[in-house]
């Protein structure tokens, strides 16, 4: 009986292994169950193979439904379609192989010959249409780092490799975004067509982290060489908390022209807050991802008293790699022409920087030559050429060149100069070689020489026990001025500077001990006596201040009390009519008279105080620092104003005082020594409530010197954070005349920005007439502004 059981199981399953064969499919599995009459199986642990589709598919549970040509996998399925390079994840596959259709049920994940990946729901798969296609939300990801999100109904037609979708958002390796509807995307030829598309750029792709760029359309079509979008919208600003956009460009045609890296438009109207203001048939613009490009900058428009009506049209001209130029023309109303030029290149070791120009008209021929070279000869060594020359003294400020120069640093005084600087570990040497032509000069009179002017210095090594260190420090200049004033400077200083040593009971000091050696050599100078001079100067200085602290419960209290003592055996020249004023800052310093090829001669005590107030928070609410300085004869060789030619000096210091976090008050000052009148007060007002911020200056000299009183107050109003009003202005009392005020209307977004300014000023600058001017300037940001420097005169004309 048992023998007969045993027959009839081996029979069955040849029966079935025969029947598996037939069918093609094979199943390699821990166990399997066979119902129904054969017509039902169900493996588990199973790895699926079914050669003639060349599909295999690994699976913990299978059903395969004989009748119905239907196999189910069920938790943890990889379906391998070696065929169609496809594979396929999920927790449910059916498989209908008399339709060849596949159907994943739930989160469903897909490779594409090991070049997309795709996570979607409830997908079907056509293996004889080679299609993917889907009802839900399906993420596609290629080998580039691409992100297609296909929002509804999606096809897939994988041997084409073109995806259909109803509506897609595409976000690129830049981080941009394309929305599309009826998107049709060839991955092998990158060509997209779709409707009514909408780009939302990474918000920094035009420079600025604050813009919210995007670009709209009808229609579009893009491949490797091109982005067209049809009845086009572009803009970069946002739009958050605001009715419309700052502006926007409508185009009929927008092109990305990827090869040539340039955005151009067709047919465009530039509108601001939604209304039309000027239309264009083409321009383009490099799109964000160009450094430097041949083109035109944005033109210009002038006018002034002096010079009448004129419009710049600047070029920019790449001549390679490392070099490139831009041409400023100028055309006036007279007819004159200026061009000016700035070119720029970049060498192995230095980079050049050079400003030129040339102005021909009825006021004849003028121009100029601004050159810089920086860069370095080899390890150890800088150098910096500067050369600039002017034909007609006042052509630069006629002109206004400075302002469209990054070059030009001033228009009054001319530098030519050959710097050369070494660094080594424990010394340096800088050299110069100068010429300086002053244009508000005669001509005689204009031109200073300093042929050379160095400084060396050096740290010498000292033994420890010194406590201490030491430096060497050589400077001198060769000097020749007002046509026949020369002079000769060389200075040899020796300084010793002590470490700060903190006694038992707290006392911090330190000194420095000074030994000068001065030579010079003069001419006709006011600053030297003629002919050779040797001198040799000492200098003692001792510095000692007691720090105080105490704490309080809601504030901090520091305290120091500081005295200096300074002494020379050496006398110093005549300094009595230099202007030199002594503050707290520069009242300690070892050379406070500024005068490098002397010391300060006799002696001297200086004291001084300092006290602080803090609270809790760290918040410094008052800072208060006074000085005097004693000494035991008068001096008459000292400076006056700085009264260092009495026995007792002003007492000099300075007051800051935060009454809050929004109002400040700082108090600079220098009394008479009896405290009867004060020679010098300076005052500030700081403050800022709310969106008002407001600053006060009042600066007066008088009694001991020349009578001096000016006021200036700046003043700002934020309306809000886009607009903001300014006025400044300021007043000389002395002579009771206003020097200048300034009204400031600003409008500024993240790409947009208006500036209205109405300018008036009551001084003469050389022989430029004071002026008054209504400008107006409009910034497109990040392309292009216009602007009207006087307004008045434009409505005038």
């Amino acid at each position: 009986m048992k023998v007969s059981k045993l027959l009839i199981i081996i029979l069955i399953f040849k029966a079935f292994t025969n029947m598996l064969y037939s069918e093609e499919i094979k199943f390699n599995s821990e166990k399997m169950d066979i119902k129904d009459e054969g017509n039902l199986i169900i493996a588990y642990n199973s790895n699926t193979y079914i050669p003639k589709d060349n599909v295999n598919i690994i699976s913990e549970n299978v059903i395969y439904n004989k009748n119905k040509n239907l196999i189910t996998f069920t938790d943890n399925v990889f379906f391998y379609d070696k065929k169609n390079n496809v594979v396929i994840e999920s927790n449910k596959i059916i498989f209908e192989k008399n339709k060849n259709l596949i159907f994943s049920e739930g989160p469903t994940k897909y490779n594409l010959k090991d070049q997309y990946n795709i996570k979607s729901e409830d997908t079907y798969f056509d293996r004889t249409k080679k299609i993917i296609f889907g009802n839900k939300k399906a993420i596609i990801k290629d080998l580039e780092k691409n992100i297609f999100n296909l929002e509804e109904k999606y096809r897939i037609l994988i041997e084409e490799e073109i995806i259909k979708s109803k509506k897609s958002v595409i976000l690129d390796k830049n981080e941009n975004t394309y929305i599309f509807e009826d998107l049709v995307l060839n991955l092998k030829t990158n060509e997209i067509l779709g409707k009514e598309i909408k780009i939302e750029f990474k918000d920094s792709f035009f420079g600025n982290v604050n813009n919210d760029p995007i670009l709209r359309g009808r229609s579009s079509y893009s491949n490797e060489q091109e982005l067209k979008v049809y009845k086009a919208v572009f803009s970069t600003c946002n739009i958050q908390y605001k009715k419309c956009r700052g502006w926007e460009i409508n185009s009929d045609e927008f092109k990305h022209d990827k090869e040539k890296k340039i955005f151009e438009y067709k047919n465009s109207w530039l509108k601001l807050f939604d209304y039309k203001l000027f239309f264009t048939p083409y321009f383009n613009h490099p799109d964000p991802t160009v450094k430097r490009k041949s083109g035109f900058l944005t033109p210009y428009y002038g006018t002034s008293d002096s010079l009448g009506t004129q419009i710049n049209f600047p070029y920019f001209k790449i001549i390679d790699i490392d070099k490139d130029i831009t041409f400023n023309p100028r055309y006036y109303a007279d007819k004159s022409f200026l061009l000016q030029n700035e070119y720029r290149q970049a060498l192995k070791n230095s980079n050049i920087l050079s400003d030129f120009s040339f102005l021909v008209g009825e006021a004849g021929t003028k121009g100029h030559l601004f050159y810089n070279q920086i860069g370095k000869l080899n390890k150890y060594t800088n150098f910096e050429l500067n050369i600039q020359n002017v034909k007609g003294d006042n052509y630069l400020k006629t002109h206004k060149l400075k302002d469209n120069s990054s070059i030009i640093a001033d228009d009054s005084v001319l530098v030519s100069n050959l710097d050369l600087n070494w660094e080594f570990a424990d010394s340096s040497l800088d050299t110069s070689f100068k010429l300086f032509e002053d244009l508000s000069r005669n001509y005689h009179d204009r031109y200073q020489y300093v042929f050379p002017d160095f400084n060396f210095i050096k740290s010498i090594n000292i033994p420890s026990s010194y406590n201490g260190k030491f430096n060497f420090n050589s400077y001198g200049y060769n000097k020749l001025y007002n046509t026949n004033v020369t002079e000769s400077v060389l200075t040899n200083d020796f300084l010793f500077s002590s470490n700060e040593y903190i006694s038992s009971n707290g006392v911090a000091s330190n000194f420095n001990l000074l030994l000068k050696n001065s030579n010079d050599y003069s001419n006709n100078s006011t600053n030297f006596e003629d002919n050779l001079n040797y001198n040799l100067f000492g200098l003692f200085k001792y510095d000692a201040s007691f720090p105080l602290q105490k704490r309080m419960e809601n504030y901090t209290h520091f305290l120091k009390p500081i005295i200096s003592f300074r002494y020379s055996p050496n006398g110093n020249s005549d300094l009595s009519e230099k202007d030199l004023y002594l503050n707290y800052n520069n009242a300690f310093g070892i050379n406070r008279i500024s005068e490098s090829s002397q010391v300060e001669g006799g002696e001297s005590i200086n004291l001084g105080l300092e006290f602080k107030r803090k609270n809790n928070s760290g918040l410094e609410i008052l800072d208060l620092k006074l000085a005097n300085i004693f000494k035991m004869d008068e001096n008459y060789r000292m400076p006056t104003k700085s009264k260092l030619n009495n026995k007792r000096s002003d007492i000099f210091g300075e007051i800051n005082y935060n009454l809050s976090k929004e109002m400040k008050v700082g108090y600079y000052f220098s009394y008479d020594k009896d405290l009867k009148y004060s020679n010098r007060d300076e005052l500030s007002f700081d403050l800022n409530v709310n969106n008002f911020l407001t600053n006060i200056s009042y600066y007066s000299e008088h009694n001991d010197l020349p009578n001096v009183e000016t006021v200036k107050n700046s003043n700002k109003f934020y309306y809000n954070n886009e607009n903001s009003f300014g006025f400044d202005v300021s007043k000389d009392l002395s002579n009771n005349f206003t020097q200048y005020y300034n009204l400031m209307y600003t409008h500024e977004t993240d790409c947009i920005s208006f500036n209205l300014n109405y300018n008036k000023s009551f001084y003469r600058d050389g022989n430029l007439e004071p002026t008054k001017s209504l400008s107006f300037l409009i910034k497109i940001i990040p392309f292009t502004e216009l602007g009207v420097p006087n307004l008045g005169d434009l409505i005038d004309n």
